[in-house]
C-alpha cells in the first residue's frame, strides 16, 4: 500500500471543499466554445433547462450559424462577449481542456466553465457523455477507489488512478493533457506476458478491424473472434478481415452477461453506444456462452459502457484460460473503481495496472496480466 497516494486521495474531500464553486449565474446569456455534436447538444440542454445561449465561438470557423444563433471567431467574440460565461463545448479525446482554457483566456476570455463545472447543470438533458458525472459522485466511491488503488500493482496506475480521479473533481485541470507513451493495448505489459506465443484472441468491441490488425502486425494470432455489433462497423470490419488467412470470425454481436436485444445508438463510428434512448437494436451474448468449452489468451473489451456486464458474462471463460485482459476505463464514471474491484473478484494471482493513451482521460485502459498461465 502507498500511503502517501491514499492519503492525497482521502484528502480529495477537502480540496473539493475548498474549491471556489463555479456555478452558471442566472439571468445572464451563456456562449459556448466550440459547435461541433457536444456543443450543439450541450446548447440544447442548457435552453431547456431555462439558460440563455447567446451563440457560440470557435477558433476558425465556417459556418455563421449553427442551431440559428451566431458563430464567432475570437475576434468577433472578444469585442464585446469577454465577461459574459463560457461554457468549454468540447468533450473528447483529442483536444486537451486544459489547453482548450488557455486558448479561451488568451483570447480574452474571464469566465470560463469546463464541463464539471456545468454538468450537474445539464445531466438529465444531456445524457450519457461517457464518464462525465457530477463530481460528486466520486466524492462517495473514495472508499471504493481507495480498495481499487489497493488492487493495482505499480506506482503509475496507483498515479494515475488517483490524477484521473481528482482531473474529473476540477482539482487537477493539467492532467487533461497527461498520456502515457506506451503503446495502447499491446506494450510490453501485455505482450510479455504472452511470450511470443501463437495467441487466442478475443476483440468485443471491434470497430472496423483496426486492433486485431496490429495484433497480427505484432504477432502471430492463432485465431481470434471479433465482435462488433454496429452494422456500418461491422460491414467495414469484414471488408477488411481477410479470412482465409487466418482463422478468425466476426460476428455481429455485443456482450454482455446473458442473451439479450439492447436498445443502441449506431452510425456513431467509434462512438456507437448502448443506450435506452438508442433508435436502433442489437443482439448482445455473453462470453461464457459463444465460446463455451474455448480457452483464450488475449481479451479486449471496449464495449460502450458494458465492460462490467461483458466481464460477468465472461467469468468461466476467464477462469478457464487465465486470459491477459485490457479493459477500457472511461465510459462510465464508475468504472474507475467498479472494473478494477469486479476483476480482481474473478482473477487469482493477476497483476492490475492502469496506463492512461489519450487525453483527458479518454482512453484510459484496464490491464490484467496473469503471474503464471
Amino acid at each position: 500500500m502507498n500511503t502517501s497516494m491514499q492519503a492525497e486521495l482521502q484528502s480529495l474531500v477537502q480540496r473539493f471543499a475548498e474549491k471556489p464553486t463555479r456555478t452558471l449565474p442566472a439571468g445572464k446569456a451563456v456562449w459556448i466554445f466550440g459547435a461541433g455534436q457536444f456543443g450543439r447538444d450541450l446548447c440544447v440542454a442548457l435552453q431547456r433547462t431555462g439558460h440563455d445561449v447567446a451563440g457560440f465561438v470557435e477558433t476558425k470557423p465556417s459556418v455563421t450559424q449553427v442551431l440559428d444563433l451566431p458563430l464567432f471567431n475570437w475576434q468577433q467574440w472578444s469585442l464585446n462577449h469577454c465577461a459574459a460565461p463560457l461554457c468549454v463545448g468540447i468533450f473528447n479525446r483529442s483536444m486537451p481542456l486544459d489547453e482548450l482554457e488557455s486558448l479561451a483566456c488568451q483570447n480574452g476570455a474571464i469566465d470560463v466553465y469546463l464541463p464539471w463545472d456545468f454538468s450537474h447543470v445539464v445531466k438529465q438533458e444531456l445524457g450519457w457523455r461517457f464518464w462525465l458525472s457530477d463530481p460528486k459522485r466520486i466524492l462517495s466511491q473514495l472508499g471504493a477507489l481507495s480498495n481499487a488503488m489497493d488492487r493495482l500493482s505499480d506506482d503509475a496506475s496507483k498515479r494515475c488512478l488517483l490524477d484521473i480521479a481528482a482531473f474529473r473533481l476540477g482539482l487537477n485541470t493539467p492532467y487533461a493533457s497527461f498520456h502515457h507513451t506506451v503503446n495502447q493495448y499491446f506494450n510490453p505489459l501485455t505482450l510479455d506476458a504472452l511470450q511470443g506465443q501463437s495467441i487466442r484472441f478475443v476483440d468485443g468491441g471491434a470497430y472496423n478491424g483496426d486492433t486485431y490488425l496490429e495484433l497480427c502486425s505484432l504477432t502471430n494470432v492463432q485465431e481470434a473472434y471479433l465482435f462488433e455489433p454496429d452494422a456500418a462497423n461491422f460491414a467495414h470490419l469484414v471488408s477488411r478481415i481477410d479470412r482465409s488467412a487466418r482463422r478468425v470470425q466476426c460476428l455481429p454481436l455485443g456482450l454482455a452477461d446473458r442473451y439479450g436485444i439492447l436498445s443502441f445508438n449506431a452510425g456513431n463510428g467509434e462512438g456507437a453506444s448502448i443506450s435506452e434512448s438508442g433508435t436502433a437494436h442489437i443482439a448482445v451474448a455473453a462470453l461464457d456462452t459463444v465460446l463455451a468449452g474455448y480457452t483464450v489468451d488475449f481479451i479486449k473489451l471496449d464495449v460502450e459502457g458494458a465492460e462490467l456486464q461483458a466481464l460477468h458474462g465472461a467469468r468461466q471463460l476467464i477462469q478457464r484460460s487465465r486470459p491477459v485482459l485490457a479493459l477500457s476505463l472511461y465510459h462510465c464514471p464508475q468504472d474507475l473503481w467498479e472494473l478494477p474491484l469486479a476483476l480482481a473478484t474473478m482473477c487469482e494471482d493477476y497483476r492490475f495496472y492502469i496506463r492512461q493513451h489519450f487525453f483527458n482521460s479518454f482512453e484510459s485502459v484496464l490491464y490484467a496480466v496473469p503471474l503464471q498461465r
